[in-house]
């Protein structure tokens, strides 16, 4: 039986999920800390006026040269946010700084008005969705959505809820 490329990133997703050790349920800052020590460094979260985030970016992912910073629209819903900062871990976890693409300096002048706790000059590269290819951008989501359906303590959501299963049969 051949297995579909799909269904092969989908299960490599789901063991990375299950690698993370992340407890069951969850919350946002037990997901952060989990991620930083698998990385090693420190994660910042900074919410950001939507100036910043614009063309269509939810977060932005700034590494630094000692710590990351996820920078995530302010002003949304907690779980929508959540779902920001999932995603902005998944691209770190899935290694997607290593394979970006295009311009991945930051715009000063913008991130100093959005986000002053945050020292442009520290920045060393600034990864948005211009900087993944759909491939990476599509695996990230999905990641997040896995993380996401582990959030409220049903392991199993993703396969007992029909509109999650949907979705996620469709990756």
């Amino acid at each position: 039986m051949r297995i579909s490329r799909q269904s092969r990133s989908s299960n490599h997703l789901r063991r990375i999920v299950a690698e993370m050790g992340i407890p069951v349920p969850w919350n946002r800052d037990q997901l952060v800390a989990g991620v930083a020590a698998r990385r090693g460094r420190p994660i910042h979260l900074v919410p950001v006026s939507h100036s910043l985030v614009q063309g269509g970016h939810s977060g932005l992912w700034l590494a630094r040269a000692e710590d990351d910073v996820i920078l995530y629209a302010a002003g949304t819903s907690d779980v929508h946010a959540t779902h920001i900062i999932c995603h902005e871990l998944a691209h770190m976890e899935l290694g997607h700084d290593r394979t970006a693409l295009g311009d991945r300096s930051v715009d000063a002048t913008a991130l100093s008005k959005a986000a002053p706790s945050v020292d442009p000059s520290s920045v060393v590269t600034a990864l948005g969705r211009s900087n993944y290819s759909s491939a990476q951008e599509y695996e990230a989501e999905l990641l997040a959505t896995l993380l996401m359906a582990r959030r409220g303590g049903n392991t199993s959501a993703a396969t007992t809820d029909p509109r999650a299963s949907r979705i996620l049969g469709s990756f």
